[in-house]
């Protein structure tokens, strides 16, 4: 009966792994960083590792990188709509160059806290998803991204801290500048602050 209970867990589980699209090689490259960390901050693969973390401690499934084309993919992302649908078997991706801002968000019926990237407003429906065709989910592009992860503060503080090592302006006024600040402009005080990239508290 056990084995039989492991066998079809497994089966599940590679059916799936079937549905996830590869994405091209390779991820997590450095050559999206393009700004240095700040002094006595962690680096760029750190970050990206960290955030990964976080949302791998929720679902061993989940887990975030950076694309081959430089963007932003979490997988087990919470479909937006309303009703929220955790659909762990897809990649939803975006630029760091399109996010407007990052919510820590309380959830007091699970009490499994997320984060959520909102596009800015010049690019409303910037997050999009990477999976096979599927007639049962037409959903392929989104004004944000949520996920759910631990501890969720610190995991939106990353975030932020990652697009702005990725070369993104979180924070700044895209109304104002017209566009992206300049690579050797430091990041706005209350966008990002220190980082510090401690597991011990999962608030």
């Amino acid at each position: 009966m056990r084995a039989a209970a492991a066998l079809a867990i497994t089966g599940i589980l590679a059916a799936l792994a079937a549905c996830v699209p590869p994405l091209s090689a390779p991820i997590d490259s450095p050559v999206f960083a393009r700004r240095p960390p700040l002094p006595g901050q962690p680096g760029y693969l750190e970050t990206i590792k960290y955030v990964d973390d976080g949302l791998r401690y929720i679902a061993p499934n989940a887990g975030f990188l950076v694309s081959a084309s430089g963007e932003m993919c979490f997988l087990g992302s919470i479909v937006p709509g309303v009703t929220l649908e955790l659909l762990p078997q897809h990649y939803w991706c975006m630029s760091p160059f399109d996010v407007s801002a990052v919510d820590a968000i309380e959830n007091d019926t699970s009490y499994v806290n997320r984060v959520r990237l909102w596009c800015r407003h010049s690019s409303p429906q910037c997050a999009h998803k990477i999976a096979y065709p599927d007639q049962f989910d037409d959903m392929t592009i989104a004004n944000s991204i949520t996920a759910e992860t631990i501890p969720f503060r610190r995991e939106r503080d990353a975030i932020e801290y990652l697009v702005y090592l990725m070369g993104g302006d979180i924070g700044r006024g895209e109304a104002v500048t017209g566009g992206p600040i300049p690579l050797d402009s430091p990041p706005p005080a209350a966008s990002v602050g220190a980082l510090t990239l401690a597991t011990e508290d999962t608030r």
